[in-house]
């Protein structure tokens, strides 16, 4: 229970601030947050941070489509989730995994944001 106790706190932690890149796969993925205000407080020299999550058992995005109606899409490959960058805004957890909602400001997609869902063994 503690791993995700532990990925909802960072990315709760990491609220306002961006998913820019990622790198990896379902065993080793990194995102590239960037939080500026945040990583200078932690250090003046910082400007992001590097979030590692291990052996994900699920990943995927459900849009939050433009016009409202509309049926969401869900996405699960790892670059078709973070084709846009997602700006973080909260996370829970919702039974077994934890819920990020985002916001997504790129008006080339056809949807403004999305609930990210994780489940992995660690962070």
């Amino acid at each position: 229970m503690q791993a995700i106790e532990d990925i909802r706190d960072i990315f709760s932690i990491l609220h306002d601030g961006t998913i820019e890149t990622w790198a990896g796969d379902m065993e080793f993925l990194t995102l590239t947050v960037d939080c500026m205000y945040l990583a200078e407080r932690i250090s003046k020299a910082f400007e992001k941070f590097y979030v590692e999550l291990y052996h994900i058992d699920k990943i995927q995005l459900e849009t939050w489509i433009i016009p409202i109606p509309i049926t969401p899409k869900i996405k699960t490959g790892l670059a078709e989730i973070f084709q846009a960058k997602l700006e973080i805004l909260s996370a829970e957890i919702k039974e077994d995994v934890v819920a990020i909602a985002c916001n997504q400001h790129d008006k080339e997609f056809d949807y403004h944001g999305g609930t990210l869902t994780i489940r992995c063994h660690n962070i």
